[in-house]
């Protein structure tokens, strides 16, 4: 049986926009069980904890939502943030509202893309073996650019990961689309992402941030669940890919 602290949970889950599905992926409970108590309140156990408290951390909340769809998830970085700006409470609170917004990042990344059509695209390298070049041994790699609308898979080969090679292959696909979606998803490719700055944001190549921008997209991060996010699986097989780069 759900304790009442399980039923506020599933409810908040809900409230942020999961699925019956997804709550049940996420927390392991059946389906029907979900359901029964999402759709039938009133046989919800009575016990459990009291009304909730106000929490050092609410009237900060929409600025950590903002922070987080920015890329952002360093527990210290956004303590740092928050003590800028007058937050009195301690590290742990923002830790405990942390861990259920990273698990329900965890569950989404694993959904397939919801995303409209020329909204965004994701691109990442895949080993494809190698080549005997001039008597000596040349790794081969793949250029995957995949659309999150309808999947469609676009790949090039190439003999290099250089950033030229890299902007080269994204003017090809452009081309060949007939289009560019408006942001495109990456992983810690060496040749666009230099870093991270104070803020924990992340600092773009120069001559690729110009090539985005001379070309109307916008790069994203991939978060740490990329692989599924990017249902790297998948378009790899289809590829024949050895050993991809961002697995």
């Amino acid at each position: 049986m759900f304790r009442g602290r399980d039923v506020e949970q599933i409810k908040e889950l809900q409230r942020q926009g999961m699925s019956i599905q997804a709550i049940s992926q996420l927390t392991g409970w059946d389906r029907k069980t979900i359901r029964k108590y999402l759709l039938g309140p009133e046989v919800a156990p009575v016990y459990g904890p009291g009304p909730r408290r106000a929490s050092k951390l609410d009237p900060f909340k929409a600025y950590l939502e903002e922070r987080l769809r920015a890329g952002v998830w360093n527990g210290r970085v956004l303590l740092r943030e928050l003590r800028e700006r007058n937050y009195s409470g301690s590290y742990t609170i923002l830790t405990d509202w942390l861990r259920p917004q990273r698990q329900a990042a965890g569950v989404a990344a694993v959904r397939r893309f919801e995303t409209p059509p020329g909204k965004q695209a994701q691109v990442d390298w895949g080993h494809l073996g190698t080549l005997e070049i001039g008597g000596q041994e040349q790794k081969l790699w793949a250029f995957a650019f995949t659309l999150g609308y309808s999947r469609k898979l676009v790949a090039e080969a190439a003999l290099d990961q250089k950033l030229g090679t890299l902007l080269r292959l994204h003017e090809a696909v452009f081309d060949q689309l007939g289009g560019v979606p408006e942001e495109i998803l990456y992983d810690r490719m060496k040749t666009v992402w230099l870093g991270t700055d104070e803020r924990g944001e992340i600092v773009w190549h120069p001559v690729f941030q110009g090539f985005a921008r001379y070309w109307g997209f916008v790069p994203r991060r991939c978060r740490p669940y990329r692989a599924q996010t990017k249902d790297q699986a998948s378009y790899c097989t289809s590829l024949g890919v050895l050993d991809a780069s961002c697995g």
